[in-house]
């Protein structure tokens, strides 16, 4: 099942759910991501001293660690879908929109815990729980 994933889901896995962490290395999942979302998830970890406590990791194991979990999430250029970035900003936050952009442009599902994605009607959306719910019947 290919997905698109969102930067919150990274993160969720820096900060507990073993499960978020055992569905991102899930055979059965190719994940997807746009490009902007390294830098998302980067820039996330750096500015929120809150996330880094929670996290109590030093900064050279939290660059460890986002690297492990990047491993199986295949990063996509702009330029693949950017014909859809517009459309998406008219749905969702502009935060989300390159997320959103490339689930129109592959016409894959999102996986995401965010709600503002699920308030939207271009794309199927999946939470963590759902995807369990599908994975592990």
């Amino acid at each position: 099942m290919q997905l698109i994933i969102d930067a919150n889901i990274l993160i969720a896995a820096f900060l507990k759910s073993a499960t978020t962490r055992e569905l991102l290395f899930d055979e059965e999942l190719e994940l997807l991501a746009p490009e902007y979302f390294v830098m998302e998830v980067s820039q996330t970890i750096k500015k929120d001293k809150v996330l880094r406590q929670c996290i109590r990791l030093t900064k050279e194991e939290i660059e460890e660690l986002l690297s492990f979990l990047l491993e199986p999430i295949k990063i996509i250029p702009e330029e693949e879908y950017n014909s859809f970035i517009e459309k998406a900003r008219q749905k969702v936050p502009a935060d989300d929109a390159p997320y959103l952009a490339l689930s129109l442009t592959l016409k894959i599902p999102i996986w995401s815990n965010d709600s503002a994605f699920k308030r939207q009607s271009l794309a199927m959306v999946y939470t963590t729980s759902e995807l369990i719910k599908i994975l592990r019947p």
